[in-house]
């Protein structure tokens, strides 16, 4: 599990990189998405092993809110953002 995500952070700052010395826009999106999505899954894997281990019974649904809370603020980027 490990060796996963230290390659997947290689693969974020690859992207980034990559995206900036090109000049890519797109590519370097690309980067901040693969970050986040990673982001994303600790939160919800924190939530759940906070849950099954120590009993804590709110951090799954507070991981839910950190997931909400970010869906939200993409959507309001996307219809409400400067394109």
């Amino acid at each position: 599990m490990r060796r996963d995500g230290v390659d997947a952070l290689a693969q974020v700052l690859g992207k980034a990189r990559t995206g900036a010395a090109l000049d890519n826009p797109v590519l370097t999106t690309e980067g901040r998405v693969t970050l986040i999505d990673g982001l994303l899954a600790a939160a919800v894997l924190l939530g759940l092993v906070l849950n099954a281990l120590a009993g804590l019974w709110w951090a799954d649904p507070a991981a839910g809110y950190v997931l909400v809370s970010y869906a939200l603020r993409e959507v309001k980027e996307i219809f409400f953002g400067d394109h």
